[in-house]
């Protein structure tokens, strides 16, 4: 056993390049995923996501860097990085003349999983899991996309690994299926997974993920928790204090004052049973709200400074004070404004 396995990353990614032909797919990305992870892996369409995540998987040799999985290099061990790694490319194919127990119990088969005969207790497990019981003697040819890929999730699922990497799982489904997806991703993450997941559905992502990397042209724009990457551009967009001289008096000499830096005005979109003249009134105790205004569909927009913490006092003195919450929401999705921030659009 390898004793950086229980130290390292769940995933290590040093000074990766690679290229097809003349053309740099990867320039030098490295970022690290903390074990028990949602790890967000965003970019647009070419700029190099699925290529990153074949080298992760084993399928693609780096031309120059380090991958590790869970502590090992994927390509010094890369069979030992496939036992730890479940992975679910984009528009993975599935096998469609066989009911969901047998796709599952081949790929079981396949992955030696330990049976105790004829009895397939891991298949049984994950198909709870996943919500395919019910569908076990379905035929795959006859399941919509959302089911399919259900299943192809839970196939990774079957040698209990470590890490799950996921190209897009969320492609192409419709709102209801999205939305069972995201909730077991988030259930695989409680039960000590780490997930490394790539998608385009900033909204989606938003809701799951701890972490993200934001990938543009082959080069790592920034990566990090979503509340860290935000705090460091608002600390890098707002403007230096100037120091400013005051005029020497008959008591002493001039004084240097240091303005305090702008802090920028953030905007939460709440919906409350209550007009929104009464959630002016009892915000205005609180400093941090700067404005209080009528927002679309009958929503309050509040103005204000501060982090998640001030949200939670805003929410907390309005039930204080008798207002009935029903929603709380940023007015715009804080992935989305750090995405629109730091990419510039550019394709390769």
């Amino acid at each position: 056993m390898n004793d950086l396995a229980t130290t390292s990353p769940a995933i290590r990614v040093r000074h990766l390049w690679h290229r097809f032909g003349r053309f740099d797919v990867l320039r030098d990305v490295s970022f690290e995923v903390a074990h028990g992870e949602i790890f967000g892996f965003i970019g647009p369409n070419g700029a190099g996501k699925t290529t990153t995540i074949r080298i992760m998987a084993t399928l693609l040799e780096p031309m120059a860097g380090r991958v590790e999985v869970d502590g090992f290099d994927v390509t010094i061990d890369p069979d030992i990085v496939r036992q730890r790694i479940g992975y679910m490319p984009d528009h993975a194919g599935v096998y469609e003349r066989v009911t969901v127990r047998e796709y599952l119990e081949f790929f079981a088969d396949a992955y030696r999983v330990p049976t105790a005969g004829t009895s397939y207790a891991v298949v049984d497990a994950v198909m709870e899991l996943t919500d395919l019981t019910k569908l076990r003697e379905k035929l795959v040819a006859t399941m919509s996309k959302g089911m399919k890929q259900r299943l192809q999730l839970a196939r990774t699922l079957l040698h209990d690994p470590k890490v799950l990497i996921l190209d897009e799982p969320a492609s192409d489904l419709d709102p209801r299926a999205r939305i069972e997806i995201r909730d077991l991703l988030v259930e695989l993450r409680a039960m000590g997974k780490t997930v490394f997941l790539s998608s385009h559905i900033l909204t989606e992502l938003a809701d799951v993920c701890t972490s993200v990397a934001i990938l543009e042209r082959g080069r790592l724009v920034v990566s990090g928790p979503i509340e860290d990457i935000a705090r460091r551009l608002e600390a890098s967009t707002q403007p230096q204090p100037q120091a400013v001289e005051e005029p020497q008096t008959e008591t002493g000499p001039k004084t240097v004052r240091l303005p305090q830096p702008q802090v920028p005005l953030r905007t939460l979109k709440l919906r409350v049973l209550a007009p929104g003249e009464s959630v002016a009134a009892i915000l205005a105790g609180v400093p941090a709200v700067k404005r209080v205004g009528p927002g679309p569909a009958s929503t309050v927009l509040v103005g204000y400074v501060g982090d998640e913490q001030t949200v939670a006092t805003v929410v907390r003195v309005l039930v204080m004070g008798g207002i009935p919450v029903v929603g709380v929401e940023p007015e715009r999705n804080e992935l989305e404004r750090i995405f629109l921030e730091v990419t510039r659009g550019e394709v390769q």
